[in-house]
């Protein structure tokens, strides 16, 4: 078999780690972080908070199709976080049937701590996969990226 086909092994291998690393990641999304106080933000809740504060989104909709799940699972992640004080939902006085999100003071406060974590684990990460060139990363980046075109396709056919 030629060097330039991928073998069966290498599949294998790849998806091996795939799965591993999905998995651990998924944990990781379930860890929840304390704020003080005796208050904590899980990594789903921070995500709608780092989207609302980086003023990407600030509507159900548009957070459903930024994160792709479904308005229902953004509105109770939205409305977890109006309870909990971080969020506020202001009917759009244009279109009723909107409402457009903003971050509390309290809010703001989570979205400084969050955008404080996301660079210090940027910056570690940095350092931790500094063994690679810019090249090397950019085909891992291509590589995800039909992963996930693949994975997409998949789904449709199922769906």
């Amino acid at each position: 078999m030629k060097k330039d086909k991928i073998t069966p092994e290498t599949l294998h291998g790849l998806l091996i780690q795939f799965i591993r690393t999905t998995k651990k990641f998924n944990d990781f999304e379930k860890m929840s972080i304390e704020l003080g106080n005796n208050e904590k933000l899980y990594p789903s809740e921070f995500h709608i908070i780092d989207a609302i504060g980086h003023n990407r989104a600030n509507k159900v909709t548009q957070l459903s199709y930024m994160f792709h799940i479904t308005k229902g699972a953004v509105s109770q992640v939205v409305n977890k976080l109006h309870n909990k004080g971080f969020v506020t939902k202001q009917r759009n006085k244009d279109f009723g049937k909107e409402i457009i999100l903003s971050l509390t003071p309290k809010g703001q406060e989570a979205f400084e701590i969050q955008n404080e974590l996301h660079e210090k684990l940027k910056n570690e990460l940095i350092t931790y996969l500094s063994t690679f060139s810019p090249e090397q990363i950019d085909s891992f980046v291509q590589i995800m990226s039909k992963i996930e075109d693949y994975i997409d396709a998949f789904l449709k056919d199922k769906i």
